[in-house]
C-alpha cells in the first residue's frame, strides 16, 4: 500500500535514573514531601484567585500587579484599564505613571530596572522594591525627564540604576497613606 506508514508504539520512554557507577542516585523523597508541596501550591493558587477577586491582581504577573496596586493605593489615581497598557500603568491627576516592581531575593544585589520606554510614554516613573516576603523596602518616584537624563545604556539593555537617583528615593515613613504603608513594610 504505497507509502502509508503504520503507527508503532513509542519504545523510547524515560527510564528512572539509577545514578552512575561512582555516584548513586539520591533516594526518592517520601510521599509526604510531595503532598506538602502540593498543599502549598494549592494555597498559592487560592491566594492568587482571591487577590484577583479583590482587584489587586488582574493577570498572572503577581509582583508587577502587586506593585501597581500598591502605587495606586499609596499615591492615588487609578490603574489603566488594560493590564498591558503601553507606556504607563496608572493615571494620577492627568499624569501617566509607569510602575516597576521588584521582589528581591536575599542574595540578589542587583539595583537596576530594565528600561524599554521612549520619551512621552509616561510622566513619572515609580520603582517599588520589596523583600522576598513582599514587604516594602524602597520606593523611588522619578520624573520622566530625569530618568532619560541618567539612563544607563552601557549594559546589554537600557537600565535605570537606582543608585543614580538617591534624591528620588522616598523614605517609607514619608510616603502618603501611612496606615497602608505600615501594613506592607
Amino acid at each position: 500500500m504505497g507509502g502509508m506508514k503504520t503507527h508503532t508504539q513509542n519504545t523510547h520512554r524515560l527510564k528512572p535514573d539509577t545514578g552512575t557507577a561512582t555516584e548513586p542516585m539520591e533516594k526518592s523523597k517520601p510521599l509526604k514531601y510531595y503532598q506538602t508541596v502540593r498543599q502549598y501550591l494549592d494555597s498559592l493558587v487560592e491566594a492568587k484567585r482571591r487577590l484577583r477577586e479583590l482587584d489587586v491582581t488582574r493577570s498572572e504577573r503577581l509582583v508587577g500587579e502587586m506593585g501597581e496596586w500598591l502605587a495606586e493605593s499609596i499615591f492615588g489615581g487609578h490603574r489603566a484599564e488594560s493590564s498591558s497598557q503601553k507606556g504607563y500603568d496608572i493615571i494620577n491627576n492627568d499624569r501617566k505613571v509607569q510602575v516597576k516592581t521588584h521582589a528581591k531575593g536575599d542574595g540578589n544585589n542587583a539595583r537596576w530596572t530594565e528600561f524599554k520606554y521612549q520619551r512621552g510614554e509616561f510622566d513619572d516613573f515609580i520603582i517599588i522594591v520589596m523583600t522576598n516576603g513582599y514587604r516594602l523596602k524602597e520606593v523611588y518616584h522619578i520624573p520622566e525627564e530625569i530618568v532619560f537624563e541618567r539612563i544607563n545604556e552601557a549594559k546589554k539593555q537600557r537600565v535605570v540604576d537606582w543608585d543614580a537617583y538617591p534624591e528620588y528615593a522616598i523614605p517609607l515613613d514619608e510616603l502618603p497613606n501611612q496606615e497602608l504603608v505600615s501594613l506592607f513594610s
